[in-house]
């Protein structure tokens, strides 16, 4: 019983400890309140737009079917 409690108060003061530690060493890494303007001119290049063919029209199907598996390929035409 003895041991249990000493490893768990061991356990408790060595949280604590790093808690502190760690706290300290977030605010080093954090970046600063301070902000910086900074000018530069940037080259703008244009885009060439290019036309897009319009989407072929969708198959319709006579029959509804419930497909259970289509396998990994495009669907080929409509379920039977």
């Amino acid at each position: 019983m003895r041991k249990g409690l000493t490893v768990f108060a061991a356990l408790v003061a060595a949280a604590l400890a790093t808690t502190s530690l760690m706290m300290g060493a977030s605010n080093a890494l954090a970046t600063p309140d301070g902000t910086a303007t900074v000018e530069k001119t940037v080259a703008v290049t244009p885009v060439e737009v290019a036309p897009v063919a319009a989407m072929p029209a969708a198959e319709t199907c006579a029959r509804k079917v419930r497909v259970v598996y289509s396998g990994y390929g495009a669907p080929a035409g409509c379920a039977r």
